[in-house]
């Protein structure tokens, strides 16, 4: 190793002192995305909440999120909201993020070692350069893409009652009429169980154990229903 390293010119040796320690990061990167501890549970930027309870709903919401789920029923009681320029719940794509620290460190890696790999080859100096910059580049704009079709794939666990519309249920709390008092209503929203506030615009309240149908929502956390 030593006798290779002696037998690197000054600019190859450049190349070596940006190429090695760039390589040792990527790996590190690497290996902290395959075992989850890069992006995952404990990434609160962006993400959709902190579950406090550890049943896979956020019960505070961060990043955009609008509410504190106190009685863990997927439906925020208190209201909330950390960044107002954000709207709502919706995911936001920021396009092809190639200036990351990910991207960085590939660009580094891959520019250390194309420009080593050249000038060893006997190209010169300044081809080997301009080489290097190119396919730097290009790794950084590959790596981006990757991600971004990664993300791509990932879809929005919040649970948005828009999507309960049409689903049936049965009463919990007895639902009184003409909207006058909100009762409860179990249902499966979005592969989800959950009790959530509901009225009717029935005019005789609809008892306990009824069978209902969502007609719609009104406000941010409540079902209307009819019977079934």
């Amino acid at each position: 190793m030593s006798e290779w390293w002696n037998a690197l010119t000054a600019l190859e040796r450049c190349f070596a002192y940006v190429a090695i320690p760039a390589t040792l990061v990527l790996a590190i990167q690497t290996v902290l995305l395959l075992i989850g501890l890069s992006g995952g549970d404990a990434d609160m930027d962006g993400g959709n909440g902190a579950d406090l309870d550890g049943d896979g709903i956020p019960d505070i919401g961060i990043g955009g999120m609008e509410g504190i789920d106190l009685d863990g029923d997927g439906v925020p009681d208190i209201e909330l909201d950390l960044d107002p320029d954000l709207p709502g719940r919706e995911i936001v794509d920021g396009g092809l993020r190639v200036f990351t620290i990910r991207g960085l460190v590939a660009f580094f890696s891959v520019f250390g070692w194309c420009g080593l790999a050249m000038l060893r080859s006997g190209a010169g100096a300044a081809i080997s350069c301009l080489t290097s910059l190119a396919l730097g580049a290009a790794a950084m704009i590959i790596l981006a893409a990757m991600m971004r079709a990664a993300m791509s794939l990932q879809s929005d666990g919040t649970l948005n009652l828009k999507n309960a519309l049409g689903s049936c249920g049965s009463v919990y709390l007895t639902i009184p009429a003409s909207r006058s008092q909100k009762g409860k209503v179990s249902l499966l929203v979005q592969d989800r169980l959950g009790e959530f506030d509901a009225v009717t615009d029935e005019e005789q309240p609809i008892p306990t154990g009824s069978e209902i149908v969502v007609v719609g929502v009104s406000g941010k956390s409540t079902l209307v229903v009819c019977r079934k």
